[in-house]
């Protein structure tokens, strides 16, 4: 017998018992929809971890910092701090992997716009630096130094919401929740706080023990405002670096700033597979480092055991499906004893013979994962709109799709496996004597 006459003899052969394969096809069906809506829901766990990482950062950036925790070997260890300088930020951008590296000096002070003021992080870049990293910005252009007295900005995506009345601490917005605080505002800095509190407290008396004159101001130009993709920086300030290194000089009396090392360095990398072993060469050099690619594995390996779970849920449903088939095949031998020694007393081959029940487990799970899919996908949509507040949802990916159909029909052949070793080891004349 040929294939194809194989595969149509075994397909007739289940069309003549239409009821016995619907009901085993039914269970196959059940199975393989389980094992693919349960691993579908773990990969949206893991997606939507991964997904609220990287709306807090990119998950290819690596945060550099002076500081790092040498490991005794005894469950201890010591703290060290390697400067970060020009050398260092040199040695990173040779690292294999690394796309961009920009160091960073960083102070605080305050910004103020009418009688509303708002604490905030300043970052200084170079406007080099800052377009090689690709910060994006909604409007304007990221700050190139300017003039002497000319002090520019560019505002986080989120910064100017942070705006607040010092008087009640409200937030600086309108009716609508819309910022009274646009980036066309006037908006001075200062690196004191007490210019922007001083009406809540009393220094003729001395009590506060401060006796510093109060900080200037410094009117400052925002040309900019960033966009919400740069998440690293939604709620930071950019300034020209060497001007932010000016302004903190004049306030050393308000700022705590040291000019000779940057504060961080933020190294970004070509792929996301990149990140460990770029993060290892900088650790190598003897700096602490961070990324979100950190967070993301440890929250993989907590949702590690939910997929698991869930897994092995839908793998219960397919080897009870499993069982149903080997079932229905020895079922078919019995009945199909005496058909059996026919076939082999005409001299049909025993490989033929366990071809033809092989081929009815491969119909069984053909049929049964391809609808099992469609199945899924329609319980999984059913899901999604359930879920649609949790933020979880179940996916499918292509992978996965034919993956199931795939391990259905490799299932079902190694439940068939065994009745059709059954039906080539029949004795050929037991067969033909048996009603």
């Amino acid at each position: 017998m040929s294939i194809s006459d194989i595969l149509f003899t075994a397909f007739l052969n289940l069309w003549r018992r239409k009821m016995r394969a619907f009901l085993t096809v039914l269970g196959m069906v059940i199975g393989v929809a389980s094992i693919v809506v349960m691993v579908s829901l773990g990969i949206g766990i893991k997606q939507a971890t991964i997904e609220s990482f990287a709306g807090t950062g990119s998950l290819t950036t690596i945060r550099v910092n002076s500081y790092s925790w040498v490991d005794n070997g005894n469950g201890g260890g010591t703290s060290r701090q390697t400067e970060l300088n020009k050398k260092a930020v040199t040695a990173m951008k040779k690292i294999d992997g690394v796309q961009s590296v920009m160091p960073l000096v960083t102070t605080y002070g305050m910004l103020k716009s009418g009688r509303y003021a708002m604490d905030v992080s300043i970052l200084g870049v170079t406007k080099e630096d800052a377009e090689e990293f690709g910060i994006e910005l909604s409007e304007g252009e990221i700050p190139g130094g300017g003039g002497s007295n000319t002090y520019e900005m560019v505002m986080g995506a989120w910064t100017l919401n942070n705006f607040y009345d010092p008087d009640n601490y409200r937030p600086a917005v309108d009716s609508k929740g819309n910022p009274r605080v646009t980036s066309s505002s006037r908006i001075q800095l200062t690196f004191d706080y007490r210019n922007i509190y001083q009406s809540q407290m009393d220094y003729s008396s001395g009590d506060n023990g401060d006796t510093r004159p109060l900080g200037s101001y410094y009117k400052v130009k925002v040309t900019g405002v960033m966009s919400e993709e740069n998440n690293d920086f939604s709620y930071y300030c950019l300034m020209d670096m060497d001007q932010l290194v000016k302004l903190a000089k004049a306030n050393k009396d308000y700022t705590s700033f040291d000019s000779s090392k940057y504060d961080t360095v933020l190294v970004k990398c070509k792929e996301i597979d990149d990140v460990k072993t770029v993060k290892a060469a900088i650790e190598d050099m003897g700096y602490g480092t961070y990324s979100l690619q950190d967070a993301v594995e440890m929250a993989e390996e907590s949702t590690k055991n939910v997929q698991y779970l869930l897994g092995a849920i839908g793998g219960v449903a397919l080897l009870v499906a499993a069982i149903g088939i080997m079932n229905t095949m020895m079922m078919s031998i019995f009945e199909r004893t005496k058909e059996i020694g026919i076939i082999k007393v005409l001299g049909c081959r025993i490989d033929n013979i366990a071809g033809l029940f092989l081929a009815e487990s491969a119909y069984i799970g053909l049929f049964g994962g391809a609808l099992g899919l469609v199945l899924s996908f329609g319980v999984g949509a059913l899901l999604n709109q359930l879920l649609v507040s949790s933020g979880l949802r179940s996916i499918i990916p292509a992978y996965l799709a034919f993956g199931a159909v795939g391990f259905s029909i490799i299932v079902a052949l190694a439940a068939g496996l065994y009745p059709a070793l059954r039906a080539m080891k029949l004795s050929p004349l037991a067969a033909i004597r048996n009603e």
